[in-house]
């Protein structure tokens, strides 16, 4: 795995000096991200290619490969991953896709050259894949040009999907260590990308696009070692008939019972989502929230529709909404105008300066076991632009002290859910307004805590979290 992530020279064959062509692109992506890497471009008509000089085949390159890149038509595969042998190629991404997904002649192909590879030492990823990256490196194959470093790592059995994936983290602000399009998994499987990622230091956290599990007893037997030290989040498709179907057509994987699989991702501890967006929720809290004790949850809202929504969406995901004790309604009072609710959720009747005391407190209450905030942080940077007052100095500067002020909370914030050893998931309608989010929301995505839109991402969210705890044994 290591000559796939960390090459120090890498050789694209079929690369293109056509830009519409898959290997001018990922020549020209690899040349751009990979400082570090030598590459090879390998074209029998050209003798530059973006500056770059070509050669005929692998044999004709000086020197060692450590990985290979192939993008030639699927009947030229074969001698290519022969080629790649003999000249002791460590591993080889096979872009080409017409193999095994596209029936009985394309399963034969796709056998003769895992053949070729296995008898040569040879180990491939693919085929029918879009390539890889490794921020730690800047190794970029495929994939957005905006991905920063993070600790986030995606395994896909898609490539289209798994670059959507990619698309939803960045928007909503989370970086990637590493990331692979398995394909159709002829050789090296999602299992084996697995107990690899087990061990890199640069993964926190593990997610994946699965449309079929080849080996189900050591998928389980692994996701069960490992779910005890990092999280892994899959979105496990194939659900219905329909999509089985279409399952097979794409990777040629078969989807399997969805009742087998739900039972062994519970049995082994792997948190199974239905939805891209809930899938990123999950893994944003998973990076750097503590795990919940317990089912209980305290609500703080600017209002009470948003508490209503919250309480009901809590109910619903199986979480518990406790009455507040006396003590606390005591400790509350000190932050909150008489007319506040009295009563969890915490409906602080529009008083914008008490949600600190408010969260602060629920944090600390013995029989809170997971705090969720609606609206009670981020005023926008831009706030004023969305008015169309006219507004004087005072008010401008009055917004500033605002933004200073929640700004120095949040170090409060933070240091409070480590203190508690409890999540604390913020909700905040104005997470994105115009385009601009709130200073406060940033400071926390800084700090690993990232926001959510709607109080139903965050009960759902704040559920997951309780179900991984009780797997690991943390509950009461």
């Amino acid at each position: 795995m290591n000559y796939l992530f960390y090459p120090n020279s890498v050789a694209v064959i079929g690369a293109s000096p056509n830009p519409t062509k898959w290997g001018f692109r990922i020549l020209n992506r690899l040349i751009s991200s990979s400082p570090k890497a030598m590459v090879y471009p390998v074209n029998r008509n050209a003798d530059y290619i973006l500056g770059h000089k070509a050669y005929p085949n692998l044999l004709a390159i000086p020197g060692p490969i450590d990985l290979a890149v192939i993008v030639v038509p699927e009947s030229s595969v074969p001698p290519v991953v022969q080629e790649c042998v003999d000249k002791g190629v460590k591993a080889a991404i096979i872009i080409t896709a017409g193999f095994k997904e596209t029936g009985v002649e394309g399963a034969r192909l796709e056998s003769e050259v895992l053949s070729i590879a296995r008898k040569g030492g040879l180990r491939l990823v693919g085929p029918n894949c879009n390539g890889h990256f490794n921020t730690a490196i800047d190794l970029f194959t495929t994939g957005p040009r905006r991905i920063r470093s993070g600790p986030l790592a995606l395994i896909s059995q898609s490539g289209n999907f798994g670059t959507y994936i990619l698309e939803r983290g960045i928007e909503k602000g989370t970086g990637f260590s590493k990331y692979v399009s398995s394909g159709n998994e002829a050789d090296i499987t999602i299992e084996d990308y697995l107990q690899y990622l087990a061990k890199d230091k640069e993964t926190k956290v593990i997610c994946a696009y699965i449309e079929g599990i080849k080996d189900g007893r050591r998928f389980f037997e692994l996701a069960r070692h490992i779910t005890k030290k990092k999280p892994i989040v899959v979105m496990k498709v194939g659900r219905t008939a329909e999509a089985a179907r279409a399952v097979l057509s794409h990777t040629g994987s078969l989807a399997g019972s969805d009742a087998v699989h739900d039972a062994v991702f519970r049995q082994c501890g792997v948190i199974r989502v239905d939805e891209v967006d809930e899938l990123l929720d999950v893994v944003l809290a998973l990076i750097r929230q503590p795990l919940p004790r317990g089912k209980r949850v305290g609500i703080v809202t600017t209002g009470g529709g948003f508490g209503v929504v919250a309480a009901d969406a809590c109910r619903r995901h199986g979480l518990e909404v406790p009455a507040l004790r006396e003590e606390t309604i005591q400790i509350l009072n000190k932050y909150l105008p008489p007319r506040w609710s009295h009563s969890n959720p915490v409906d602080m009747a529009g008083s914008y300066e008490g949600s600190y005391g408010c969260m602060g407190n629920l944090l600390k209450a013995d029989y809170i076991d997971a705090v969720i905030a609606v609206g009670s942080l981020g005023v926008p940077s831009d706030f004023l632009d969305h008015s169309t007052a006219t507004v004087g100095i005072d008010t401008q500067e009055y917004v500033g002290m605002m933004i200073e002020i929640e700004l120095r909370f949040v170090d409060g914030l933070i240091e409070r859910i480590d203190k508690y050893q409890k999540p604390l998931i913020i909700t905040s309608p104005v997470g994105g307004v115009g385009g601009v989010k709130p200073p406060a929301l940033v400071k926390l995505e800084e700090n690993g805590i990232y926001s959510y839109q709607t109080p139903e991402e965050g009960s759902k969210v704040i559920s997951y979290l309780v179900r991984y705890a009780e797997y690991l044994g943390l509950t009461k």
